[in-house]
């Protein structure tokens, strides 16, 4: 019975021994790569957009799958080997491609240099994208890893326009183009700048073919000037002239915007050939002429403020939006003046009486002039007092100004 138990136990201990093998076998790596090596990957699996390798170790490979196509074919199948360099690693994956070698050296282990540094020869000559890694910040640029080599990106070259907060993009992974390469790799120059301006081109190509007039789109302001401002609507920029801005007069596009700010716009005007788009944001907001409605009348008197000024006249705000023009002659001075300023400013409030209004224009005519006493009623009940003593034989109409003048 002893014996018995002792071999009953003896597999148990085995299983847990393998257990533990296969546990720590799960967590070793057989083989070590590194970024800007050359591996030999087999295929294991073939997805709609990339190609899966088991390069030997834990983590597994992955190519474009364009990458071993030609003319819309395949040319690996499940379990074929395939010469690859690893391009980086991100997200558990070794990135890889041989799209260089097949354009160029048939086996980058018989360069004298590097194979890494054979890669990105090939990719400057070819004008072909690499991906690298910011891993510092330096003066005039920063420092790039590449394939496992040091490369140099110029601030100038890391983001489409001025880069502002160079720390951004530290840590950060990018596709860079190489435009120097020079000592045998000792001095490589890239950047993005080139590729995200394609990137760009591609997007307004697209968008182009959706704009339509009057349409509404989502924008970001990219910069502010004083006669307007440029919003991006989504990989191309439009024009928000000063005076589609506001339906209040405004003297800068920089009082009422500033860059980064989120909004809607409306497209007023398309020119493909000329490139250039104009935009409205005065034309999604509520027409303050329609607001003041009613309050618009002939004789309707008003607080206003003096919002500007020349030589014929004030311009003066009732409502936002709503401006009117007080004629020099309608200040109501006792004395000639040669400019509204001699007696007004700008920011100030004064009382006005609209004198006229003309709706389908909106334009309002103002006045400080007292208005005149109108007497016609008075002359009317006079009239009729008049009539009434010429028919009794008593009364005319200077003695019956006189005794009204008296009345008062």
């Amino acid at each position: 019975m002893t014996e018995n138990k002792n071999e009953t136990a003896a597999p148990a201990k085995n299983s847990e021994e393998s257990f533990a093998d296969l546990l720590n076998a799960s967590f070793r790596t057989d083989a070590r790569i590194n970024v800007g090596e050359v591996a030999e990957g087999k295929v294991i699996s073939i997805a709609k957009d990339n190609i899966f390798l088991d390069l030997g170790t834990r983590a597994e490979g992955m190519i474009d799958r364009e990458e071993c196509e030609r003319q819309g074919q395949l040319t690996v199948k499940a379990g074929d080997t395939v010469q690859v360099l690893v391009t980086s690693f991100r997200d558990g994956i070794f990135l890889c491609t041989a799209k260089l070698r097949q354009s160029g050296r048939s086996d980058w282990r018989q360069a004298k240099d590097s194979p890494s540094l054979t890669m990105l020869r090939e990719a400057f000559a070819a004008h072909i994208p690499v991906e690298g890694r910011v891993k510092a910040v330096n003066k005039g640029g920063f420092e790039v890893q590449v394939m496992g080599q040091k490369a140099f990106c110029p601030i100038s070259q890391i983001e489409k326009r001025f880069c502002q907060n160079p720390d951004i993009h530290l840590d950060q992974t990018y596709s860079f183009l190489i435009s120097q390469y020079e000592e045998d790799g000792r001095n490589i120059v890239i950047g993005r700048k080139e590729l995200l301006q394609a990137e760009d081109k591609e997007k307004a190509r697209l968008l182009w073919q959706g704009l339509e007039l009057k349409q509404v789109r989502e924008g970001t302001v990219t910069s502010v000037h004083d006669y307007g401002a440029f919003v991006d609507i989504g990989g191309i920029e439009g024009l928000l002239h000063i005076s589609e801005i506001s339906h209040q007069k405004i003297q800068s596009a920089q009082e009422a915007l500033q860059p980064g700010q989120k909004l809607k716009v409306a497209i007023l005007k398309l020119d493909q050939e000329a490139n250039k788009i104009s935009l409205s944001l005065k034309a999604l907001l509520a027409d303050p002429w329609t607001i003041a409605g009613d309050k618009l009348e002939v004789g309707a008197e008003f607080a206003g403020k003096v919002v500007h000024m020349k030589s014929f006249g004030a311009f003066i705000e009732l409502f936002p939006g709503v401006t009117g023009l007080l004629h020099i002659s309608r200040l109501g001075a006792d004395r000639r003046l040669n400019h509204p300023k001699e007696i007004l400013e700008i920011g100030a409030t004064v009382n006005v009486r609209i004198l006229a209004f003309d709706a389908e224009r909106k334009t309002l005519s103002l006045t400080m002039e007292e208005p005149e006493e109108d007497f016609s009623s008075e002359l009317a009940r006079l009239k009729e007092k008049q009539d009434q003593d010429l028919k009794t034989g008593s009364g005319t109409m200077a003695a019956l100004l006189d005794s009204a003048i008296l009345e008062k």
